[in-house]
């Protein structure tokens, strides 16, 4: 268990808080700390409840003015230190922890390693808005900077909901589900399966295919596990939905009004859901179960055998020929990508034996990781129509 949880915990349940005591925040064998059970946790299990008084309320903060106002809330309790209602909240925190690429420097080798795949030109698209609409063009101290984070990272629409944030992303394993308190000022955290011991407590970042995984990665830094949605666009396919905004709309054969026939995005899109498992321009109905639930392979194969066979062929020509564009477009190959990966995280390793963190190093390597998941999407796609079944890729 990290130390100082039990303090947090502690302030959390005298506070009125409600926290299941199955429940441990520890590291995963990959180093990522988590929301984790210590045992069998059933079903329909309310594991928290935050009260409306806990949560530091984004309540009157909707616009864009006030949420400027709501992260210089953030700033006054940060520098409040134990004087803030909120100090035990604010001391676990590690968002300094982490890097995003709106903290990538301008000019730096990061936005680079990109190679020009999206988010190429939007890697600072949040912490432009800050400067801009809040601090009036100028840069950011630290101050601002650990509040904008927490802000971007951390926040939900209700605001900043202790305990409830410690948890991690998977739209694959999803194991929970949310609540409003009667209040309607908090929130409750409730399982949504039975959760065995030493198993994560799984939150989502991305529902029903609002985001995609190019936004999951430029809000968090992070590449989501299965299931991935990929979304991107050429010229070609701007010229033809400024055309017709409705082009996206004859992607599929049938004409019912309905979700399933309902394309989730204009642009290019496709949901990996495995190595080898790739749909097509998924629909609405399709990605409506990311963040809400779970899925089992045998159920997405299905389910994705029976979308492919509504999609017309120029269209599945067209997202064929743009994914083998981006991948011939880009200077180096899948291949290639993991051994410079195992280069640079050789260096980093021998630095930080040293006691010394190379962030420069830290983004070239979270450029590099991000980009060979949106190659290896790119290749699954363009394999599986030129495999001809529309179904899945062998590796």
């Amino acid at each position: 268990m990290i130390t100082n949880f039990p303090g947090l915990v502690s302030w959390f349940t005298s506070n009125g808080g409600i926290l299941d005591p199955r429940i441990k925040i520890g590291y995963d064998d990959k180093g990522i700390r988590g929301m984790i059970a210590t045992d069998t946790i059933p079903q329909n299990t309310v594991i928290i409840n935050c009260p409306g008084d806990l949560a530091l309320s984004q309540e009157g903060h909707a616009s864009q003015d006030t949420q400027c106002d709501y992260i210089e809330t953030i700033i006054e309790h940060l520098k409040a230190g134990e004087e803030s209602k909120w100090f035990k909240y604010f001391d676990f925190d590690d968002s300094l922890g982490s890097r995003i690429p709106s903290e990538w420097k301008d000019g730096s080798q990061a936005l680079d390693e990109l190679q020009g795949l999206p988010p190429t030109g939007e890697t600072h698209r949040h912490i432009n808005w800050y400067k801009n609409s809040c601090k009036q063009g100028r840069d950011v101290d630290q101050w601002e900077m650990r509040a904008f984070k927490i802000f971007l990272t951390r926040a939900a629409d209700i605001g900043l909901i202790p305990m409830y944030d410690l948890m991690n992303h998977h739209n694959g394993l999803i194991n929970t589900r949310l609540e409003r308190t009667d209040d309607g000022k908090g929130l409750k955290v409730i399982t949504s399966t039975d959760i065995p011991p030493n198993e994560q407590i799984w939150n989502t970042y991305a529902r029903s295919g609002w985001e995609s995984s190019v936004d999951v990665f430029l809000t968090y830094g992070f590449v989501e596990d299965y299931p991935q949605l990929w979304q991107w666009s050429d010229k070609e396919l701007d010229k033809r939905n400024r055309e017709n905004m409705n082009y996206h709309l004859t992607r599929y054969t049938a004409n019912e009004e309905s979700t399933a026939f309902e394309p989730n995005s204009s642009g290019f899109e496709i949901l990996v859901l495995s190595p080898t498992l790739v749909a097509l321009y998924p629909s609405k109905e399709l990605v409506s179960i990311l963040g809400n639930g779970q899925r089992s392979m045998e159920e997405w194969e299905k389910m994705t055998v029976e979308h492919h066979k509504i999609l017309e062929h120029s269209h599945v020509a067209d997202i064929e020929q743009s994914a083998r564009a981006l991948l011939q477009h880009v200077p180096t190959s899948i291949e290639e990508d993991e051994e410079i990966l195992k280069r640079e995280k050789h260096v980093f390793d021998k630095v930080n034996r040293k006691g010394r963190i190379d962030t420069n190093k830290l983004d070239i390597m979270q450029a590099i990781q991000y980009r060979i998941a949106f190659k290896k999407a790119l290749q699954l796609t363009a394999d599986v129509v030129e495999a001809g079944s529309l179904i899945s890729a062998e590796l």
